[in-house]
């Protein structure tokens, strides 16, 4: 499944709580250096026009938090109580 296909399954509502949650993720991560330089400069352009949470904003910041750091994008969907999301993004944990 796309990153894509599931930010659609997250709740409008929780698109600006979550992406800011990601972000903070993002941040911190310790293998932020393993985001691709493409991926990290669209998340730069979305920063920069305030458009981090619309579905575009998500659909990149999920797929480079789930590569900078799985473990905390799995804790931030756990918060945000979005298992299903968690689960499809996580297929080989299931």
């Amino acid at each position: 499944m796309s990153y894509r296909e599931l930010v659609k399954r997250i709740p409008h509502a929780m698109y600006e709580r979550l992406s800011e949650k990601l972000m903070d993720v993002l941040l911190e991560a310790k293998g932020g250096g393993d985001v691709p330089s493409s991926l990290a400069k669209t998340i730069l352009y979305y920063w920069q026009r305030d458009q981090l949470a619309s579905e575009a904003g998500l659909v990149n910041l999920l797929q480079a938090v789930e590569i900078a750091d799985p473990e905390g994008a799995t804790a931030v969907l756990d918060e945000f109580g979005l298992e299903e999301v968690k689960l499809a993004l996580r297929p080989a944990e299931r």
